[in-house]
């Protein structure tokens, strides 16, 4: 009896797969499935992905998150009970009863190779699960609480507050991660930043979602007394054990005032490299108002130019627009695309493909707003921004005036050389570390002395500075101080005193140097303000600890800013 009826379910279910919806195997792709943290595997009949649904078995996913799993062969029924939820449906529907109340899921269940299969998302709307797919990495999650992320997340930092390093290592830490991660660097990390962190508030928007077919990622910001950090997490699914672990200075989260409206734009659709920006509008405009483009400093940055705990370049959006001035920001082409570069790329690199193109594009997009005056598109440059703002002028920007913050018209490895010799001043002499860092960057600064002679090929495979020399090369073919020179427009040069990136007393004079005292030149040194025109003065002032605290662009800085474009009307 008991053989007739299991060779009676098995041609109900060949019937079935014949007569509700099933994949065809070549259209079928896989995909990695985790619950609760844990990667499921499959001897046959794995998840899969079809026409931009991920189609998952259902027992083996329910069953894990602890319900209790029927199939009817006569009804073609299927059940999922729990203590506190039943629900059922018919293999081949799009919806189910959830405690007597239909509820509708896409695509529809199906059976493949004599299993029953329904959506991911059928795990989110009919049982009330968070879901996550990664498409690049093929890997789905569900999350149903067994593992639950923002606990992980509070039990790390507790163990990190409380000073507990060889049992977070211990409990924690993956063998790979125990040899990447001494408890003593541990220990040395969190003891740096403690102090201008201040006391543990809590955990908030906590985030998971696989990051590769073994390894869980969870995202979290953890809030402290005066900054918040970026917690990110990699997690061994079946080992359960930490291989990633990094704490990074979080922005905070801010909604933009209501004088003004933000919009979507794509900077250089069309071409290779499009990038995403934010337009920012006064929202009372009348007419067309004048505009600005910002230009980030050196390396990856987003729009924000996101430092730390700064966001200078939504500061300036927002209190510029509020001034009546429209302000484009968008992400770096290093940012965006950083990681898609091959290594021969990412050497041949230059400040054209890195920021002057894209620049140029911002303007272009700006003069064919009819919502902006075209005549009146100015940029602002920050740091290596202000130092290229001439630059992108001559080779296509055209603005209407240049505003240079915390620029240089000096070359970017003098300025490199200089922040190095600052920290090492700053070293202990008995460091015996102090003598050769000292010896490396003089030497980087000998071999940056000679780049200008190097070949293109010798400059792509050399360093200076950790830099491919090919990047200096390029940007010193531009005489800097000659562009500058010969900009015959309106600028406005501002820094701030306690900058210790650029310097008042060689690049601000630098530029009173070369512009002189011309009438269309306005100069402006602030006191008590840094590379990123925030005033602070606290723990880690003077060092690069003082950027992982929140601050803003002061208003001071804004509003001369808004000033001087006013008067250009």
């Amino acid at each position: 009896m008991k053989m007739k009826r299991l060779a009676a379910s098995a041609a109900a279910l060949a019937l079935l797969a014949n007569a509700v919806p099933a994949a065809a195997a070549d259209d079928r792709s896989p995909v990695a499935l985790w619950v609760n943290g844990s990667a499921l595997t499959f001897a046959d009949a794995s998840p899969y992905e079809e026409a931009g649904a991920v189609l998952v078995p259902v027992r083996a996913a329910a069953e894990r998150l602890g319900f209790r799993v029927s199939f009817d062969p006569g009804t073609y029924a299927v059940s999922l009970s729990s203590s506190n939820v039943d629900v059922s449906f018919r293999v081949g529907a799009a919806s189910a009863t959830v405690n007597g109340r239909e509820t509708a899921f896409a695509p529809a269940s199906a059976v493949v190779s004599n299993r029953v299969f329904v959506p991911l998302s059928f795990f989110e709307t009919v049982l009330g699960f968070e879901t996550a797919y990664r498409a690049d990495v093929k890997a789905a999650e569900v999350q149903g609480g067994a593992l639950d992320p923002k606990a992980l997340v509070a039990d790390i930092l507790r163990l990190l507050i409380d000073g507990k390093y060889q049992q977070l290592s211990d409990e924690w830490f993956a063998d790979e991660m125990k040899a990447a991660v001494p408890v003593e660097a541990l220990a040395s990390g969190w003891e740096s930043a403690a102090p201008i962190a201040g006391a543990f508030l809590g955990v908030a928007a906590v985030q998971s979602a696989p990051l590769d077919a073994e390894t869980l990622g969870v995202e979290a910001v953890a809030a402290f007394e005066r900054m918040n950090f970026k917690v990110s997490l990699a997690i061994n699914g079946e080992r359960q054990r930490l291989v990633g672990l990094l704490l990074q200075p979080a922005a905070a989260e801010a909604e933009a005032p209501d004088a003004v409206v933000e919009e979507e734009v794509v900077v250089g659709a069309g071409t290779a490299y499009e990038l995403g920006g934010t337009l920012t509008l006064p929202a009372a405009a009348e007419g067309p108002v004048p505009a600005v483009v910002l230009v980030q400093g050196s390396g990856p940055s987003d729009r924000n130019e996101t430092a730390g705990a700064y966001t200078p370049f939504r500061d300036l959006a927002w209190g510029l627009a509020q001034q009546g001035i429209a302000v484009l920001r968008y992400d770096k082409r290093t940012y965006a695309y950083g990681d898609a570069f091959t290594p021969e790329e990412a050497a041949a690199i230059t400040v054209a493909e890195e920021s002057v193109d894209d620049a140029v594009a911002a303007a272009e997009l700006l003069k064919r707003d009819e919502r902006i005056d075209a005549s009146q598109v100015y940029v602002i440059g920050h740091s290596q921004g202000g130092m290229l703002a001439p630059r992108i002028d001559a080779e296509g920007g055209d603005f209407a005036g240049l505003v240079l913050l915390a620029g240089s018209p000096r070359t970017l490895w003098e300025l490199i050389y200089d922040q190095n010799m600052a920290f090492i001043e700053a070293m202990d002499d008995a460091d015996p570390a102090k003598r050769a860092n000292l010896d490396y960057v003089e030497a980087e600064y000998k071999k940056a002395q000679g780049v200008a002679a190097m070949s293109v090929e010798e400059a792509k495979n050399s360093t200076v500075f950790g830099f491919p020399a090919y990047y200096f090369k390029e940007m010193d073919a531009f005489d800097l101080p000659a562009y500058v020179d010969g900009l015959k427009k309106p600028v406005l040069v501002l820094q701030g005193e306690d900058d210790f990136q650029v310097y008042a007393e060689k690049d601000f004079a630098k530029y009173k140097e070369i512009f002189g005292e011309r009438d269309d030149v306005t100069y402006k040194l602030y006191p008590g303000l840094n590379h990123f025109f925030v005033d602070y003065d606290g723990p880690g002032a003077g060092t690069l600890g003082e950027y992982n605290v929140p601050g803003a662009v002061s208003q001071h800085v804004i509003d001369d800013i808004a000033a001087w474009i006013s008067k250009m009307k």
